[in-house]
């Protein structure tokens, strides 16, 4: 993936995503990192406080790893990697996509996993796949010129917990509910790296404000 396609009154423009480099050394360094990107929409103080203490609660239970207990509960629209980092024409072409978004509601309903072969669970909290965050998710795709998969909107509470210990917290969702809904009115990109196999704190790298619709303007 080497260029944004954005359209224009002159045609399609390509942009290049990454700096140029004509540096070797600095290019053998790169080949040792994988920059890692994630499109997220944050949750509100409450839900996120919820979703924590359901984190500590599972971990109490089975245990669950330092990354799912401690990682910052949020909704990823998407994700991709590089060999290099985005540069500044990246950020301008995220900008204008979402300069045309307005705020959109996110609806949560109900506890589900995901099964990854016969080893493990992922448990995620279901976000309903509404008309905004399906045309959000395809445009971002189109943008960066990445194959579009099937989207399943998720809130993701604990990733790859072995089946053993999945087994034993099945029935405890099975009689337990979640139900929210709140407004969308930011976009964020986390990144971080990954450098012989040892991967980085998230950190922002930029947030996006969509804009508000007149029915929820002051």
């Amino acid at each position: 993936m080497n260029t944004v396609q954005l359209n224009s009154t002159q045609g399609v423009a390509q942009l290049s995503l990454f700096p140029s480099s004509n540096a070797s050394t600095q290019e053998s360094n790169q080949l040792n990192t994988v920059y890692q990107y994630f499109f997220v929409i944050n949750l509100p103080p409450t839900l996120s406080q919820s979703i924590k203490q359901l984190k500590l609660r599972l971990h109490k239970l089975i245990g669950l790893s330092d990354y799912n207990v401690f990682a910052t509960p949020n909704i990823t629209l998407m994700s991709f990697h590089t060999m290099r980092p985005v540069n500044q024409n990246f950020i301008t072409a995220v900008q204008q996509l979402l300069d045309r978004i307005t705020n959109f509601e996110i609806q949560i309903d109900g506890f589900a996993h995901f099964e990854h072969g016969c080893v493990s669970n992922t448990l995620y909290a279901h976000v309903q796949k509404t008309d905004s965050l399906n045309q959000l998710y395809h445009e971002l795709h189109q943008l960066l010129g990445l194959k579009v998969r099937t989207f399943i909107p998720h809130l993701t509470i604990a990733r790859t917990i072995p089946r053993h210990k999945f087994d034993k917290i099945a029935s405890l969702f099975k009689n337990r509910s979640i139900k929210d809904q709140f407004n969308c009115y930011q976009i964020s990109i986390l990144q971080r790296t990954i450098e012989f196999g040892t991967a980085s704190k998230f950190s922002v790298l930029k947030e996006f404000d969509l804009k508000h619709s007149l029915k929820f303007a002051a």
